[in-house]
């Protein structure tokens, strides 16, 4: 059966059908949509929200007539869903909203529109449809055993329903964490359509249909994530609401749950979960769980679980577990268990079990039980883990069980004079004793 969407041009209604538009908080239903179902559909000029004879409004704009947030926009639709639930009788017609005057992207309002499963009463725009997300795949391009590749497009076929059934991936970028972690894994930008279920719970969707559009990696889901969360805050100070927060230079912001905080140079910008937090070079910024900061030059980024933490040369990120944290050169990044960390030159990554921990030349680099730490410095693991240090006079550690792979190069040129891969068994190889190529051969240091 072919289904059914809202149509390009509704010019009548039959009884028990009902208009849906998008209006602004002055309930001035001037122009596009709003104007239609003034003339023909029983609005009110003056009424901004909710059933008004055969037409229902879903306000998109303010007063100002500047575009709502998406957080708040989402609401409105939620008490839209929650009222055509009680009115199963009825079959509502939902317009493109938004995406007239309004000027949102049609990829974010598909998004929001798509926040929880649709009524069945409920007729949406074929555009709606088409809804953007990110999953993430183990180092292979698998999730749960599936080959997926770049560019390619699946379909299932049967009843679609999240958890259960169907094929999965999150609207929120961060969420990707809690099913595959920074360390080895692969991160896509992709678009759900056809049949349709939400996770209640999460950000979490399950479509019949989903292309896999581009590889983004970490660094393309935090920027990803700090987005995501901009589009759903507003310019204004209010923390009890999760508004954003700005400051000027030497200034602090702070924002609420959900909120975004931006402070200048040397400031302070402060975010509550889900939020997003920047602050200019000599800054700090701190995000809560899930959040995203990002710090310039010689400032201080740090983002609760879940979350990613980004700064600047000379600057130090720490992201909590399951996180991701990039420091610039000169920089330190610590990221916690199953967490990456990725560090510049003369840097120091960090990253807890599980996890991968990434420097730059002179620097440092450790993991712990069962992960991986790569440098052109010193390399340490703990037990069953994998070192990789490559350079000159560079060193290796690791627990029981780990291998150590160590390779000594050439001052001048930088090709390798010589190399060992060892694993540390406690009788030929010591556990936590660090270890370097001498002549050849592999010493105690």
């Amino acid at each position: 059966m072919k289904k059914k969407y809202t149509p390009e041009n509704i010019i009548e209604l039959k009884e028990n059908e009902v208009f849906v538009f998008g209006s602004n908080m002055n309930g001035n239903h001037a122009g596009g949509a709003a104007y239609l179902a003034v003339q023909k559909f029983g609005a009110e000029m003056g009424n901004p929200e909710g059933i008004q004879g055969q037409s229902y409004a879903i306000p998109t704009l303010d007063k100002e007539m500047e575009r709502i947030n998406l957080t708040d926009l989402e609401k409105s639709i939620r008490r839209f869903y929650e009222y055509a639930d009680k009115h199963p009788e009825n079959t509502f017609y939902m317009t493109k909203i938004g995406c007239g005057i309004a000027g949102y992207e049609l990829s974010d309002i598909a998004t929001v529109v798509n926040c929880r499963d649709i009524p069945a009463n409920v007729i949406i725009p074929e555009e709606f449809t088409h809804i953007p997300g990110f999953k993430g795949f183990n180092e292979n391009m698998q999730c749960r055993g599936f080959q997926y590749e770049v560019g390619k497009d699946y379909h299932e076929d049967g009843n679609i329903q999240a958890c259960e059934s169907g094929l999965h991936y999150c609207k929120y970028p961060l969420d990707v964490f809690g099913y595959y972690p920074p360390a080895n894994s692969r991160f896509c930008e992709v678009e759900g359509s056809g049949s349709i279920s939400n996770d209640s719970g999460d950000t979490k969707i399950a479509v019949s249909d989903l292309k896999i559009k581009a590889e983004i990696g970490i660094a393309g889901i935090v920027k990803a994530a700090i987005e995501y969360t901009k589009k759903r805050c507003t310019n204004k100070h209010n923390a009890e609401e999760g508004k954003a927060a700005t400051a000027g230079s030497y200034g602090a912001a702070t924002a609420g749950s959900y909120g975004a905080a931006t402070a200048g140079y040397r400031g302070a910008a402060t975010a509550g979960s889900y939020g997003a937090a920047t602050a200019g070079s000599y800054g700090a910024a701190t995000a809560g769980s899930y959040g995203a900061a990002t710090a310039g030059s010689y400032g201080a980024a740090t983002a609760g679980s879940y979350g990613a933490a980004t700064a600047g040369d000379s600057g130090a990120a720490t992201a909590g577990s399951y996180g991701a944290a990039t420091a610039g050169s000169y920089g330190a990044a610590t990221a916690g268990d199953s967490g990456a960390a990725t560090a510049g030159s003369y840097g120091a990554a960090t990253a807890g079990s599980y996890g991968a921990a990434t420097a730059g030349s002179y620097g440092a680099a450790t993991a712990g039980d069962s992960g991986a730490a790569t440098s052109r410095g010193a390399s340490s693991v703990g037990e069953n883990g994998l070192a990789v240090a490559r350079g000159n006079g560079v060193k290796v550690k690791g627990g029981m069980g780990a291998i150590l792979v160590i390779a000594e190069e050439e001052e001048e040129n930088f090709e390798i004079k010589s190399w060992k891969a060892v694993v540390v068994d406690g009788i030929n190889v010591k556990p936590d004793t660090w270890y370097k190529i001498v002549d050849g051969k592999l010493e105690e240091v």
